[in-house]
């Protein structure tokens, strides 16, 4: 359709260039009827049928590009919403994992906590008992000192009685 009216204006391009270039070789006068001739095909039915052509061409080719602007709108709603929808699982399963990592963190934080007091209460236990061997060690060597002492009183007292 737009082809044949493509064909159609230029044939009558075609014409009207002819007729001005005759319109140049003969004078005003052709220039006279080239106008008259210009209004009886502009007020001529062919050309009411060309622009009537034209005009439904036009609503058509507009309402196509309303069709399209819509689905274009409605194509970017879709995104949008499939976007949030993403942030929305993505956040969600950071706030999981952060989660998880925090719980995790507690967990070994008083598993730590266990280990230390039981290091402590071991360190604890054995200084205990250090001291206690401490004790028990100084007390034999008191004992055996105390022993030694009066080894040495009965000896020197049988020395100055004996004398």
């Amino acid at each position: 359709m737009a082809g044949k009216l493509t064909r159609v204006a230029k044939r009558v391009e075609a014409a009207i260039d002819s007729i001005e270039d005759a319109t140049a070789a003969a004078g005003s006068k052709v220039q006279h009827g080239l106008s008259d001739t210009a209004a009886a095909i502009g007020s001529s039915k062919v050309v009411e049928r060309v622009e009537k052509q034209a005009r439904t061409s036009r609503k058509a080719i507009a309402k196509e590009i309303a069709r399209a602007k819509k689905v274009g709108k409605k194509q970017v709603a879709t995104v949008k919403k499939r976007a949030g929808a993403a942030k929305k699982a993505t956040e969600k399963v950071a706030k999981k994992q952060v989660a998880t990592a925090t719980k995790k963190a507690g967990a070994a934080q008083k598993a730590t906590e266990k280990v230390v007091k039981k290091q402590v209460a071991t360190v604890k236990k054995r200084a205990g008992v250090a001291k206690k061997a401490t004790e028990k060690v100084a007390k034999k060597q008191v004992a055996t000192a105390t022993k030694k002492a009066a080894g040495v009183k009965k000896v020197a007292k049988k020395r100055t009685t004996n004398r």
